[in-house]
This record gives C-alpha cells, sequence and structure tokens, in this order.
C-alpha cells in the first residue's frame, strides 16, 4: 500500500492538476451550451432534459473544483475542533461540499428526466430514492465529516445502475450515436474510481493520472454526444417530417419522398408558395451573380415548410412543427445530392429515374 499526503506535492503535480482542470472547463463549457440551449427554444417547446444534463455537468465541474481545492490547497490534519464538529479538516471539508454538489446535481438530473419517464412501476421513484440518499448524506455529514467518505462509494453505483435502467429506452433511439455515450459513461466511471483514496492508496499518483486522462476523454466524447444531438424537445424530429421534395432551378421536382401514410398530406398551395418563393429567390440570385444559402422558413398553422438552395438543386422540407434540426439535416441532404449528381445535374435530359438511389440518402438521414 502506497502512503500518500495531502495536499498533493511532487513532480506530478502540476500535469495532474493540468488534466483535472481541463475536464473541468470542458465540463462547465457544455452545461453552459445546454442551459442557453434550452433558454433559446420557444418556451412552449422546451424540454427540461437539457437543464437535467446542465445539472450533471455542472455539478460534476464544480464537484471537482471541490475536489481540487481539497486535494492539492488543503490540510489532511485531523483538528478537534474543527468548526462546527467535534474533529475534522479542511479536506474533508471541501470533499464533502463535492460530494453534496454532484448529488444534488443527479436529483435534478433525475427529476427533469422522470417527468417525462416512468421507470419499473412508478413515477419520480428514482428522484424519490436519490432524495433520501441526499438528506441521510446531510444528516451524517452534520453529525461527522470524517465519516462520509466511505457513504459516497454507496451513490455512484446507484446512480450507474440507474443510468443502465435508463438507457435501455434512449439507446434505442441514438442508432450509432450511443457508442459515444456508453464509452462516455464507461470511461468516467473507470477513471473516477481511479481518482478515489482507496485506489491512490494501491496505483499511486499514476493510477490518479491514469483516471484523470480517462475522466477528460469521458467528457470530450459526451460533450460531442450532446452537441451533435438535437435539442431535446426536438428529439422525435424524426416523426415530424412528413414529406420532402428536391427542385431544381427551373422549379421541376427531381425527388420526393412522403413520411406519412395519409394520402392528403400536404397542403399543395403551401408547396406551391414554397416552390414559388424558390424560383423567385433563385431569380433575384443570378441577377446580382450570387447564390446565398440560407434556410427559409413558410410558417402556417400546424405546417412549416423549410427551403434550403443549394447550388444547383434545392430542398424543400415539410414538417408539422417548427423545427430547428431539421434544417442542419436538409442542408447535409442537398449537399450530399449535390456531390453525387453533380456532373449529372450539370447536364441533365430530364429523366428523374437517374436520381431514384436518392432514397438511400433520405433513408439514413431522415428516417428512424
Amino acid at each position: 500500500m502506497i502512503f500518500l499526503e495531502f495536499p498533493i506535492t511532487g513532480s506530478i503535480r502540476l500535469p495532474l492538476l493540468i488534466l483535472e482542470w481541463s475536464y473541468i472547463v470542458t465540463g462547465f463549457e457544455i452545461s453552459l451550451y445546454l442551459l442557453f440551449r434550452y433558454f433559446k427554444q420557444e418556451k412552449n417547446y422546451r424540454n427540461l432534459l437539457d437543464v437535467g444534463y446542465f445539472f450533471i455537468f455542472f455539478g460534476f465541474s464544480l464537484m471537482w473544483f471541490f475536489y481540487i481545492i481539497g486535494d492539492y490547497y488543503a490540510s489532511d490534519e485531523i483538528v478537534s475542533p474543527f468548526l462546527i464538529w467535534k474533529q475534522g479538516s479542511m479536506r474533508a471539508l471541501f470533499l464533502n461540499f463535492g460530494y453534496f454538489t454532484i448529488m444534488i446535481a443527479a436529483f435534478f438530473l433525475l427529476l427533469c428526466v422522470e417527468k417525462y419517464e416512468v421507470f419499473l412501476f412508478k413515477k419520480y421513484l428514482f428522484t424519490f430514492i436519490f432524495l433520501i440518499y441526499s438528506i441521510l448524506f446531510l444528516i451524517l455529514f452534520l453529525i461527522d465529516i470524517t465519516l462520509t467518505q466511505p457513504v459516497t462509494y454507496i451513490f455512484w453505483p446507484a446512480f450507474f445502475a440507474y443510468f443502465m435502467i435508463y438507457l435501455v429506452k434512449f439507446i434505442r433511439k441514438l442508432k450509432t450515436k450511443g457508442i459515444f455515450l456508453l464509452a462516455g459513461l464507461a470511461f468516467i466511471a473507470v477513471g473516477f474510481l481511479l481518482t478515489t483514496d482507496e485506489l491512490i492508496k494501491i496505483y499511486g499518483l499514476e493510477g490518479r493520472m491514469m483516471g484523470a486522462i480517462l475522466q477528460l476523454i469521458s467528457v470530450v466524447l459526451l460533450s460531442y454526444f450532446f452537441l451533435t444531438l438535437p435539442p431535446f424537445n426536438e428529439f422525435d424530429w424524426q416523426e415530424k417530417i412528413k414529406a420532402l421534395y428536391l427542385v431544381d432551378i427551373a422549379g421541376i421536382c427531381l425527388y420526393y419522398k412522403e413520411f406519412s401514410e395519409k394520402k392528403e398530406l400536404v397542403d399543395e398551395n403551401l408547396i406551391s408558395a414554397a416552390i414559388a418563393s424558390i424560383n423567385i429567390m433563385l431569380q433575384g440570385l443570378t441577377e446580382t451573380g450570387e447564390r446565398r444559402k440560407e434556410i427559409s422558413v413558410i410558417k402556417k398553422k400546424g405546417e412549416n415548410v423549410i427551403i434550403y438552395p443549394g447550388n444547383l438543386v434545392s430542398g424543400v422540407l415539410y414538417t408539422s412543427e417548427e423545427l430547428n434540426f431539421p434544417k442542419i439535416v436538409l442542408k447535409e441532404f442537398v449537399e450530399k445530392f449535390e456531390t453525387l449528381y453533380h456532373n449529372i445535374l450539370t447536364d441533365w435530359k430530364g429523366d428523374t429515374d437517374v436520381f431514384n438511389p436518392t432514397e438511400i440518402i433520405a433513408n439514413e438521414l431522415f428516417s428512424k
């Protein structure tokens, strides 16, 4: 067993601080991104899951902020009496601040998640369990701050056990992106274990460094996952896509796909207005010698048409609600189509059958 004193000193101190500050800052930035994304949405369409994940990223960063103060700058010497306790240390105090921070963050995440999902047999079951756990921890903290650390080892297995239940439902909607979520959670679990006092006594600060590296990797993976994930109020955006059109400069439909089984799916007047708008816009841009790739939206109650003009064709997407994420997908669809058919489009003879393989691209981007 390795003997270790706090605060941490030696040659490995600075590299460890840099690593740990890196995922604190990264976690803090992604938490702000999620919070701002929530407030940018219309009030009627906001989803509290964005707020829930803000809490867990912010709580993770704040927890490690307290850990850094406790491990690198605070004394581990037991003092009696200590503030309101019979005995304690400054390191124990800051570590407890970190423990309680992540528990509160997890509680709010569960509260936001269970607003929309029922797990096992009762709504808010896990929220209630973690609330009781947090209260018991607070009581123990007020009694003796030197006894709380072993209790926290129950928290993380319980939290990840809940998350595995949640992921069973969540990952079905994620497809291949679920790999980033699973990998991120696995890295953060193993990395955190390597930074606990018990494993540091076995593997030393080198083990803690490996844990810090794994946690930094996990935060990067999770950041990528949440940055590329649509806002949670648009998570089911594919269910709100009704029809897709590709129109050339002359207004001829090169490809279309309907995502609903209803026959009278699209308001013909709305689509006609969309195509007319495309033609007017293209004519105006041709006169100026430019072609600005800006997304336009035609709104009508319960019906929206998103238009993206490419270099050779324009994409028209019909949706039942005004959504932002499909705009990104429509742009990608048009660009892929133009890349694939660039030579054909420049000298097209009018045969639309040549564009049949477009169905593969459309299914890849727009289907569930």
